[in-house]
């Protein structure tokens, strides 16, 4: 596709549709982080309708603060299964819009049965206003040779649905996270749509890791990637906010991530993520509460803009700006040392990376010059602490990243940790918080790919603005050498600070 052919079609779009939303140097978007609500007794219908209450009145206020797209997580409506039988409830037959027009809010009859389509997509046409969200599709498949036992197959999909209510996209899940219960997409699919502010790609949570998602977005008419998610927080690297920054900064897209709130599952944190200046507006406060993110980013042609960020908590009886970020997360989340809870609305869980096969110093002096080395790759490290107050250490970590013994990635990682150790393994896990403060540190590195995802972060699962930080990826003889760096008089009690660089060209084949 020529370069000038998604700009002329969003012209086009304007002119028709919503001149409105053209008139603007910005368009706002929502995401919603959703506490879900599951009746594992009751009907499937009960878990829904429950839910897809608390979607409308989130997609009400989007529209009040005039939000042109909302985009909801990955199994906000109802619980992963590994169980067909227990999912299929919950699934629906979703028509292919590039073959099959579809508007459920102005088809009541024929989708009287499909209760999820019909509501979201009135839910659009109502708030005139685009929406991304998570569901499940069920298809037909018999005669196909690879048709389950069953008769259909059962897909993890993204729907997209514009200003009046239309179904644009649907989207299967290619990279599944188990999720026994479900089909692996059949085909690599187009993601991407359109709208009257620009040109959106959409992908679903464990997608991230992969090169698809890197690949979708380096075209350059993508203005940026929506991500639904049921995310585990990964301590200490790829826990949710962290992740979703160091994307949009490592592949210079901006990313818009929508998270479900179920702080015992793992699951918490959500936001707008600029391609240069990261996040622009985030929340991660694991409460157990729905929340709703807001930001303005620029369109494409205009220059930046302010993006006037709110975060708003939505309970069953009311809604309040929310000013507590931060507030609910503690020291301690590993399920190493906690184990796992039934509380899983207000306890905080989260889980390790395998660093089993890490290669760790611990720093000794609070200022000091320190390098390590891990199959050809080294990371070096300059720093400058007003006191070293807990352990610390530098890891270095070239090779295949393991996980559940189920899914494997290559990468090159080197990074500055906050971590204490249980046993005879030295950083076993992760503390969220610190009383240490640094004042400078310079972390460079290595590497044989150009996709390095940078990591500032302060205690209390809090971003370090990138203002406050540079990063850069330059090559340097056939390789790449990567440099971020660190320097306040006031300090920051930073937790991690690190590069995760993904060799998607030495990935094993995907094998759900």
């Amino acid at each position: 596709m020529a370069s000038w052919q998604p700009v002329l079609v969003i012209a086009l779009i304007c002119l028709l549709v919503y001149s409105g939303a053209c008139s603007k140097p910005y368009y706002t978007v929502a995401v919603y982080e959703h506490n879900r609500f599951v009746n594992n007794s009751g009907p499937a219908k009960l878990t829904v309708n429950k839910n897809l209450a608390f979607y409308s009145k989130a997609a009400k206020i989007a529209k009040e603060k005039d939000a042109d797209i909302l985009v909801y997580p990955e199994y906000g409506l109802f619980s992963p299964s590994q169980n067909r039988s227990e999912i299929r409830d919950f699934l629906e037959n979703i028509p292919d819009p590039k073959t099959v027009p579809a508007n459920p809010c102005e088809e009541q009859e024929m989708y009287s049965q499909r209760r999820i389509l019909y509501s979201l997509s009135c839910i659009a046409k109502s708030n005139s206003m685009y929406i991304v969200a998570n569901m499940g599709d069920v298809q037909n498949c018999e005669g196909d040779p690879d048709c389950p036992s069953d008769g259909v197959f059962m897909f993890n999909t993204n729907v997209v649905f514009g200003r009046n209510g239309e179904l644009i996209l649907k989207y299967h899940k290619e990279h599944l996270f188990f999720e026994l219960a479900l089909d692996l997409a059949r085909e690599q699919q187009l993601s991407v749509f359109q709208t009257d502010f620009g040109s959106f790609a959409t992908f679903i949570s464990f997608d991230v890791l992969f090169k698809r998602m890197s690949d979708v977005a380096q075209k350059p008419w993508i203005d940026a990637i929506l991500l639904t998610t049921m995310w585990a927080e990964f301590t200490p690297q790829i826990a949710s906010i962290q992740l979703w920054q160091s994307w949009a900064l490592g592949n210079n897209r901006t990313l818009v991530a929508s998270n479900v709130q179920i702080p015992g599952y793992y699951a918490v944190g959500s936001g707008v993520f600029d391609a240069t200046k990261g996040a622009l507006a985030y929340t991660y406060n694991p409460d157990g509460v729905s929340k709703l993110v807001i930001a303005r980013l620029p369109r494409r042609g205009y220059s930046s803009i302010p993006p006037n960020p709110m975060t708003i908590a939505i309970t069953s009886n009311h809604s309040f700006h929310f000013k507590n970020e931060g507030q609910h997360v503690t020291t301690d989340c590993s399920r190493t040392v906690l184990n796992d809870t039934s509380n899983i609305h207000e306890e905080y869980r989260c889980v390790e990376e395998r660093t089993d096969n890490y290669i760790f110093e611990k720093l000794h002096r609070k200022s000091a010059h320190m390098e390590i080395c891990h199959n050809g790759m080294c990371c070096i490290l300059d720093y400058t602490a007003k006191k070293l107050t807990e352990d610390y250490y530098l890891g270095v970590y070239n090779g295949t990243h393991n996980f559940f013994e189920r899914y494997f990635i290559e990468e090159e990682n080197c990074l500055l940790v906050r971590c204490e150790s249980v046993g005879e393994r030295v950083c076993a896990v992760y503390p969220r918080s610190t009383k240490t403060v640094f004042h400078h540190v310079q972390l460079r590195a290595n590497f044989t790919t150009r996709f390095v995802y940078p990591t500032f972060l302060d205690s209390g699962m809090r971003l370090v603005p990138k203002s406050e930080w540079s990063y850069e990826v330059t090559p340097a003889f056939g390789a790449y050498e990567a440099r971020v760096n660190f320097k306040s008089q006031k300090g920051r009690n930073l937790v991690t600070v690190g590069f995760k660089g993904r060799c998607y060209d030495r990935d094993p084949p995907y094998i759900r």
